[in-house]
């Protein structure tokens, strides 16, 4: 049985603020690739400057990286924490994998947030009541 990993405050909010930056990312890129498609539109027979494009590349590469280094950090987590349960730590695995972006602000909220209520115990999904009402 290995250790439950619990990160210290200072590395959830680090994890927060690089899980933030592929979502805006994602939209700067697109807003590069929509300009430049409408730079190109606008310069008949020219080809319009691409300066940026050797910018975008790098930013681009080192974007897919943290990516990658961010799925595997909340996939260690999700099976090395204890305040996953057991039965949803596969679960949330292949919703990292293919929610990715998207999926990590929501696990970083319910699982590593430094902030977040103690977990209780899961509820019984039967009640004592409906027990008694059907005995």
């Amino acid at each position: 049985m290995t250790t439950p990993w619990k990160p210290s405050k200072s590395v959830a909010y680090l994890i927060a603020v690089l899980t933030v930056w592929p979502p805006i990312y994602f939209c700067l890129f697109l807003s590069f690739i929509a300009f430049s498609f409408a730079a190109i539109n606008n310069h008949p027979g020219g080809s319009p400057r691409m300066d940026l494009f050797m910018y975008i590349v790098p930013l681009h590469l080192l974007t897919m990286f943290l990516m990658f280094a961010l799925t595997a950090v909340y996939v260690v987590h999700a099976f090395r924490s204890d305040e996953v349960a057991p039965d949803r730590r596969v679960l949330w695995v292949i919703i990292l994998f293919f929610g990715n972006m998207m999926a990590f602000p929501i696990y970083w909220w319910l699982y590593m947030r430094p902030s977040r209520p103690i977990a209780a115990a899961e509820p019984n999904p039967v009640s004592p009541d409906f027990e008694a009402l059907t005995a």
